[in-house]
């Protein structure tokens, strides 16, 4: 009798390990199959860098207007294995800008090698080229808008560690 007793208190606790065995099994399944979600999309997810952007190809726009009540742009650099990442961008004029306030940043780095770009705006893809802004009258129009559209202010005291690019029409 007493020997029975042990024998169901060992099955239980037994049976409690393969329990705890297969969610933790369960649990590492399903972050694999996220993982593999995730790297197999094509743009970005939020702030996680994506490959080539897709979309509806459009010819480079003679204004931006239409981009000033969104939040946020796709931007694609590195044509050869392609890069993306969610960004803030404003239009200024015919120009549109996008910044980074990290002149490390892998998109940076990418337009320093090679400024060919891909915007994506609400499904639509726009090819063109990327310069960097050193102008700087241009340089605080620009921060001036992207103040106005985002609503943050920058210190005038400080000095700034970012980089401001304007992306025009990819020459033909």
């Amino acid at each position: 009798m007493i020997q029975h007793r042990y024998k169901h208190i060992f099955l239980r606790c037994r049976h409690l390990d393969i329990d705890s065995t297969m969610r933790t099994l369960s649990l590492n399944i399903l972050f694999l199959i996220c993982v593999f979600a995730i790297a197999s999309c094509s743009g970005p997810i939020g702030p996680i860098a994506g490959g080539e952007l897709e979309g509806n190809p459009k010819a480079w726009p003679q204004t931006w207007a239409f981009a000033d009540d969104c939040e946020n742009v796709l931007l694609q650099t590195n044509s050869a294995d392609p890069y993306s990442v969610t960004l803030w961008g404003v239009s200024i004029d015919q120009a549109f800008y996008v910044a980074s306030g990290d002149q490390s940043a892998a998109w940076v780095n990418n337009l320093d090698q090679d400024p060919a770009i891909v915007l994506g705006i609400e499904d639509n893809l726009y090819t063109g080229a990327a310069e960097r802004v050193s102008d700087p009258q241009e340089l605080l129009e620009v921060v001036e808008q992207y103040s106005l559209k985002y609503d943050f202010y920058v210190d005038e005291n400080n000095e700034a560690d970012g980089v401001i690019f304007r992306l025009t029409a990819a020459l033909k």
